[in-house]
């Protein structure tokens, strides 16, 4: 036999190698992350924190619940700490290039440290006492309920907790690195170990980030989504009538609609309650949906919608309009029941599914596909109509709300080609990014308060923050005559979701500058990065403030509604016009008590 080793002993060979290179990794490794991680807090970081935890505590639009306490303090905490490690090491670099020594005296510093530790407990507890006031003058404003002290002072220590975690989350990736490059430093140059060791750090941060965020977290959420997208409630009946999607003469299965198609066309009013309120005839309305499904694109669903209007008569009807949904497919029943009451039942409504995701998760996911979703089913329903007598046509109007105002208006190049393609349009909440309402806020007159611009005199589109804006401007002025086609952008002055957008980190809005709103405070003030999360953390709750504030349109829909639909007198109400929205709004709340 010959002189080399044998398998089993170069597999032994091995096995201890590694085992010592695992121990001697796994030592150094702690040694590392002990040193790294129970490092003192940077001086500078700390006085940055304390900063922007102060400021933290101002108001935003709406009242805050714990979390979002804990998310304003501790997304704060990160970026001050940040900024001021930044800013010490500038100052150092400062001081030693022109030669400066700065000293305390030893019989001073003690002194020193308590004036310090009592200027930072007085000034947090001022500002968190000043917050705590401002969210209950925010309450009052948009009529919420006021949080108690308990909601203020878990949310702070949650928001401490939050930012104490991302620095020993900082600290662990720097200790990985350091780790890496005692690693490397014994087998390659210096000047490639840095190198190196930065790229194993973002490899290892990436891994993790992708397991934790993607896949778990995101999996997690849009595994939810489609299960609540399948749930079939107990409460939500399938209609019965062939006017709605889903009955059994509906070419759309229960099944298919998805779990807010199947609500739209469970709910409403029938044409009995619609003629107790109004006290004229009435008709029952259509309404027609066609639910996301993986066996069929979103152009062949566009295509059962129209299917479904064929089926039920709705070019029969007086008033058409076509709906683009949230990311789930849910629509306002305040808006759809404005219109199935002001018109006697004399109408049809339309709407497709084209994500089971929230709008803040579609966006990120697929923005392509509510675009997508307005502009296919406004074309394919305007191709029906042109097939029809000009006579027999009914109305064309387009609504949406949020995520779905946003993809309802790309259907349309511009403000000139909307007006010309409608009988009129219903923009609820609509994006600050959407582009064409920065095109009417880039041709509004000048003077007008950004949150209601105004163009050509309101002559066809007005910006409706509350029921008074309808006749008059955000100021009192007279408008023009109001001509058809009428569009209405609905947006309340505390809507997060309308003044939310990326440019908030860096740049102060002129809708702040202005500091107008009737439910804002005057008390907001923008900060870099810190007024982007305060204003991120007030949307998920915004849809369920008082009807009139945030996120939540309600009652203001009759009348608006009424508007476009060319039912004022003159431009302005009468006092029988007023009763009878007062009667339908009465009406809507009982058949929808929780809308």
């Amino acid at each position: 036999m010959g002189s080399g080793h044998s398998p089993s002993a170069v597999r032994r060979l091995l096995g201890a190698t590694l085992r010592i290179v695992r121990r001697t990794t796994s030592t150094a490794g702690h040694r590392v992350r002990r040193a790294e991680i129970g490092k003192p807090l940077d001086t500078g970081g700390f006085l940055g924190a304390s900063v922007t935890g102060w400021i933290s505590t101002s108001p935003s639009f709406l009242p805050r619940t714990w979390w979002m306490w804990s998310a304003n303090i501790g997304l704060s905490q990160i970026y001050g700490y940040a900024a001021g490690v930044l800013a010490g090491k500038v100052v150092r670099r400062a001081i030693a290039g022109i030669g400066l020594e700065m000293s305390i005296a030893p019989d001073h510093r003690r002194r020193a440290r308590w004036a310090g530790a009592a200027a930072l407990i007085g000034i947090s507890t001022y500002s968190w006492v000043r917050g705590v006031m401002r969210q209950r003058e925010i309450s009052h404003l948009v009529r919420a309920e006021p949080k108690g002290l308990s909601t203020a002072a878990v949310g702070t220590v949650g928001g401490v907790a939050f930012s104490a975690a991302a620095l020993v989350a900082v600290r662990a990736v720097r200790s990985t690195a350091q780790l890496y490059r005692a690693m490397l430093r014994p087998y390659l140059p210096p000047r490639i170990v840095g190198a190196v060791s930065l790229v194993l750090t973002a490899v290892t941060v990436g891994v993790l980030v992708e397991r934790l965020i993607r896949g778990r977290l995101l999996e997690q959420m849009i595994e939810r989504a489609e299960a609540a997208n399948r749930l079939i409630s107990p409460d939500v009946p399938r209609p019965v009538s062939s006017l709605r999607s889903g009955s059994p003469a509906s070419h759309e299965t229960w099944q298919s609609l998805g779990a807010p198609g199947r609500k739209i066309v469970s709910s409403g009013a029938s044409a009995e309650q619609i003629a107790a309120a109004t006290g004229e005839d009435a008709q029952e309305p259509i309404r027609v949906y066609a639910g996301k499904s993986s066996a069929r694109s979103l152009e062949e669903t566009v295509e059962a919608v129209i299917a479904e209007l064929d089926r039920t008569g709705a070019w029969e009807r007086e008033v058409l309009v076509l709906f683009t949904g949230t990311g789930t497919g849910w629509l306002q029943e305040w808006s759809l029941s404005a219109i199935e009451f002001l018109t006697g039942g004399n109408c049809a409504t339309a709407s497709l599914q084209y994500s089971v995701y929230t709008s803040a998760l579609s966006y990120l996911v697929d923005h392509r596909s509510p675009r997508r979703a307005g502009n296919l089913l406004l074309h394919a329903v305007r191709r029906r109509l042109k097939s029809l007598p000009p006579g027999q046509r009914p109305r064309l109007f387009v609504a949406g709300e949020s995520l779905g105002s946003f993809g309802g208006q790309a259907a349309f190049r511009d403000l000139q080609e909307m007006l010309a393609s409608v009988d009129g349009a219903v923009w609820t909440g609509t994006p600050s990014f959407t582009p064409l309402w920065r095109e009417l806020v880039s041709r509004s007159r000048e003077g007008a308060p950004a949150i209601a611009p105004i163009l050509d005199d309101g002559r066809h589109i007005r910006v409706v923050t509350r029921e008074a804006d309808l006749h008059r401007n955000y100021h009192g002025g007279l408008y023009a005559e109001w001509k058809s086609p009428r569009v209405v952008y609905a947006q309340h002055p505390s809507d997060p979701v309308v003044w939310w957008q990326p440019a908030l980190l860096w740049d102060e809005p002129r809708w702040l500058r202005e500091r107008v709103g009737h439910d804002v405070t005057p008390a907001m003030r923008w900060f870099p990065w810190i007024t982007f999360w305060q204003v991120a953390a007030d949307m998920p709750l915004s849809i369920k403030a008082s009807g009139g504030h945030g996120h939540s349109y309600h009652e203001e829909m009759v009348p608006i509604w009424a508007a476009v639909l060319g039912q004022d007198a003159g431009g302005a109400l009468t006092l029988v016009q007023r009763r009878r929205h007062q009667a339908i709004t009465e009406a809507i709340r009982r058949v929808h008590p929780r809308g």
